[in-house]
């Protein structure tokens, strides 16, 4: 499949892939369709209730390290990964 972006698009794209938020420019389209299909999966309003959740738990001082979560979903792909 061949797709074409504005070029303020394609620009934010090549920006982000530079300062190395993605590997490529395809990871990133792959990462925004998939989380269109995921928002598309929700009932409405439900995101903003999962925001105002968090929000909330920000508020008591409930944070997750980003590291360590991280870590924890690699060590889960890597199991998964060795399962097959």
């Amino acid at each position: 499949m061949v797709v074409s972006l504005k070029p303020e698009l394609q620009k934010l794209v090549e920006e982000r892939v530079k300062a190395g938020l993605f590997p490529s420019a395809e990871a990133l389209v792959n990462s925004a369709v998939e989380q269109v299909v995921t928002e598309d999966d929700l009932e409405p309003g439900e995101m903003e209730k999962l925001l105002a959740v968090g929000e909330e738990q920000a508020r008591q001082g409930k944070f997750v390290d980003g590291d360590e979560v991280f870590a924890k979903l690699k060590a889960r792909s890597d199991v998964r990964r060795n399962r097959q």
